[in-house]
């Protein structure tokens, strides 16, 4: 029994977990974070929701580098990180969605409270369309629709962005990225066209160029954030977007007969 496989096993458990701990904390006290600090206010228990998810996160970036340096790459660790990502990608920005805008309007069950219930159903379908390619030996640096942990991401920055400018007229800002997060980001998950990701550097000219226009264009949108809405927090569901729409449009994609 190799033991060494367990090292990026309790990584992927470790995204799990932190995924389930923010759900908890989206469905507990009075405001969203109230179960993970004992005395504080709104804006600090929203800090620490976004740092569990950003370990959490952080722990499915190093699950699949550490089981390739350990040369325990294999099927059970490409589920077991799915199922992780279903949580963390998927229940979990849901669960944020949901209470964001019941905070923002109310305890009632709303018409868009019930469609951030899309968002978890978009990430299970991606996530499982993944495993299904990846048992089929496809792959490589490009992938098929928006990758599940970058919903995570996205409601992670709307989450941020929504609790530093509440009370400010500033916050709409924040309350819009959560409309177009509610249809743009399931349709990218469940969408067939292909995107570039952070791998195959040098395969195509064109797409790394893309890459690199990235870098300068995140400290731009994070700049003009500061300075328009006073929060740079909102750069992070922005940037996503323009990624998005990026990756979409410079990615070859396979022809067909």
């Amino acid at each position: 029994m190799n033991t060494w496989k367990w090292v990026p096993n309790a990584l992927t458990l470790g995204n799990l977990l932190g995924g389930v701990v923010v759900c908890w904390a989206s469905a507990s006290g009075s405001f969203l974070g109230e179960a993970l600090i004992q005395e504080g206010n709104a804006w600090s228990g929203t800090l620490a929701v976004a740092t569990v998810w950003s370990l959490a996160m952080f722990c499915d970036v190093l699950d699949g580098w550490a089981a390739r340096k350990l040369g325990v790459a294999g099927p059970m660790g490409v589920q077991l990180d799915s199922l992780a990502d279903v949580v963390t990608g998927g229940v979990a920005p849901a669960m944020v969605a949901m209470r964001l805008f019941q905070d923002d309007g109310g305890a009632a069950m709303t018409w868009e409270v019930l469609a951030c219930l899309g968002v978890a159903a978009a990430a299970a379908y991606r996530l499982a369309r993944f495993n299904v390619a990846a048992g089929e030996g496809e792959g490589g640096p490009f992938f098929e629709g928006l990758p599940a942990p970058a919903a995570g991401i996205f409601w992670m920055g709307v989450m941020l962005a929504w609790g530093e400018l509440q009370g400010g007229p500033e916050v709409l800002w924040a309350t819009s990225l959560a409309w177009v997060g509610l249809v743009v980001v399931p349709l990218a998950m469940v969408s067939r066209r292909r995107m570039w990701g952070l791998k195959g550097w040098g395969e195509s000219t064109r797409v790394d160029q893309m890459r690199g226009i990235m870098v300068p264009v995140i400290l731009g949108v994070g700049i003009g954030s500061w300075f328009a809405c006073q929060s740079a927090f909102i750069a992070v569901p922005l940037c996503l977007l323009l990624y998005l729409a990026l990756a979409m449009a410079t990615t070859p994609q396979p022809t067909t007969d």
